[in-house]
């Protein structure tokens, strides 16, 4: 089954196996998205990829529900251009914190942060270990910017250089004309590469290994980093579609992976085998 938590009732949460299912808190950003795009733009992506998830697939390993989606993140390197919403880091953690206590609250074991803003990583990477530590919740943190989610499918079909994705770029743009074309503005595009000192010196780059702290406009004065559209709205409708399919892959093997701590590994390893 794959639903979302605010459709089932208290009775029907309440009877789901805990140990075949999947809460997944969705994590985004209302924010800057350049003259172009609306400054909900990583959260409709991801609402999209949820509602087809929910609509148009099953995942009978388990169940997957998801949880309310935050359309409200950590966005503060974004302040300074109009419209965009943040919480400071101690109150996001404190959200992210409560929330998952509430979740752990009515019996469930895993949780699976899945996130759609850059500007959340860093938070969701920190918290996931404190939620082992205080909830013994099994914690996977899902990012799609910093794993291979886009990247990989993308192999074919870029046609920009190594910066055309990034922000309000040429991945955002298409996905936004296949999601909500009405809410696009393409003569307002334009592209911007970020300022050379993020480029020219592999010490200090906005991909990393190596970081600086930086805001946006340290690193473009439009509010765009990237390219704008080459991909044909039919190729990302398809180009969607394997990225569901590849999602559902990651879920599986966390349904079925239980991290065994040595205090309850006897316990962990009977429940392991009766997945």
């Amino acid at each position: 089954m794959i639903t979302k938590w605010e459709n089932l009732t208290r009775d029907e949460i309440a009877a789901l196996d805990k140990n075949k299912t999947l809460i997944l808190l969705p994590t985004s950003a209302t924010e800057q998205h350049g003259a172009h795009l609306p400054v909900g733009t990583d959260a409709i992506i991801l609402s999209t990829l949820i509602d087809k998830l929910v609509k148009e697939h099953r995942f009978e390993a388990g169940n997957l529900v998801f949880a309310p989606q935050l359309n409200v993140g950590k966005s503060n390197e974004h302040m300074g251009f109009a419209g965009t919403l943040t919480f400071g880091t101690q109150t996001f953690y404190a959200l992210l914190h409560d929330l998952a206590s509430a979740i752990a609250a009515s019996g469930f074991k895993k949780l699976v942060l899945f996130n759609s803003h850059g500007g959340n990583t860093d938070m969701l990477n920190m918290i996931s270990r404190d939620l082992r530590i205080d909830l013994n919740l099994d914690v996977f943190v899902f990012d799609w910017w910093f794993t291979d989610f886009w990247s990989e499918g993308l192999q074919g079909l870029q046609e920009s250089d190594k910066y055309g994705v990034f922000h309000a770029c040429e991945l955002e743009t298409s996905l936004m004309l296949a999601a909500r074309p009405e809410t696009v503005h393409m003569e307002l595009a334009v592209d911007e590469a970020p300022n050379p000192c993020f480029t020219g010196d592999k010490f200090v780059t906005v991909f990393g290994p190596y970081n600086a702290g930086w805001k946006t406009k340290d690193v473009t004065k439009s509010g765009v980093i990237g390219a704008q559209p080459m991909l044909l709205v039919k190729k990302v409708i398809s180009f969607l579609i394997t990225r569901v399919r590849s999602f559902l892959i990651y879920l599986k093997k966390w349904q079925k992976l239980i991290i065994n701590s040595k205090e309850d590994l006897q316990c962990k390893t009977r429940r392991n085998f009766h997945l």
